[in-house]
């Protein structure tokens, strides 16, 4: 059984699925795949060194989960939607085959975020386009999510919610967005979990 996580940027499969990623990995096999380096902060800082830094970061938010294998696209932040060409699909194409995942994690349509969208149209598109015959399971990094639109699934992180938020102190580079982002993770965290009784939950839409 594999799970693949598709993700815009270095963090997000920290934030959108990181419990989940914890608590499924010491039997299953995880394996996520990040469009882009995020190599657009710190701005000040050059382009090849952030990328070094942000691969280093995400080995280390790995290690913490239990992530098994991590495949980089490439894609330029800010332009995924643009840069996401054939010989991308086909590189995607060749991670679903050697993997063969039977549920995959990604962005929502509600997600607010021009990259985390593109990857949720391009996501879409191609399990479409590919007859993907498992489960899909979308997240997001907004506040809330707007279940009364959709069907979702909260899943239990109780066991495994701080081993997600030591993951995301990993993203040193990322302290601006990381401070904040862990009070918000843990709030959505609660409120989820009383939806399920337990402690902490983490939601997916089921469409």
């Amino acid at each position: 059984m594999t799970i693949l996580v598709a993700a815009s940027h270095p963090d997000d499969e920290v934030l959108g699925v990181g419990g989940t990623i914890a608590k499924t990995s010491p039997e299953e096999e995880v394996v996520t795949v990040i469009f882009s380096y995020g190599q657009g902060w710190p701005f000040w800082v050059p382009e090849e060194e952030v990328i070094t830094i942000r691969k280093k970061e995400v080995k280390k938010a790995s290690r913490i989960l239990g992530t098994h294998r991590t495949y980089f696209l490439g894609l330029k932040d800010g332009k995924i939607k643009e840069e996401f060409n054939q010989d991308k699909r086909e590189e995607l194409r060749r991670i679903f085959e050697r993997h063969k995942p039977d549920r995959v994690f990604y962005h929502s349509e509600f997600d607010g975020h021009g990259d985390h969208l593109a990857v949720n149209q391009i996501m879409n598109r191609f399990l479409k386009s590919t007859k993907f015959q498992g489960k899909s399971f979308k997240f997001e990094i907004n506040l809330w999510n707007w279940f009364k639109y959709k069907p979702f699934i909260i899943h239990d992180i109780s066991d495994t919610f701080d081993k997600k938020m030591r993951a995301l102190e990993a993203f040193k580079s990322q302290w601006i967005w990381v401070k904040p982002l862990k009070y918000l993770m843990e709030a959505k965290a609660v409120y989820y979990g009383k939806q399920a009784n337990c402690k902490y939950g983490e939601s997916f839409y089921l469409i």
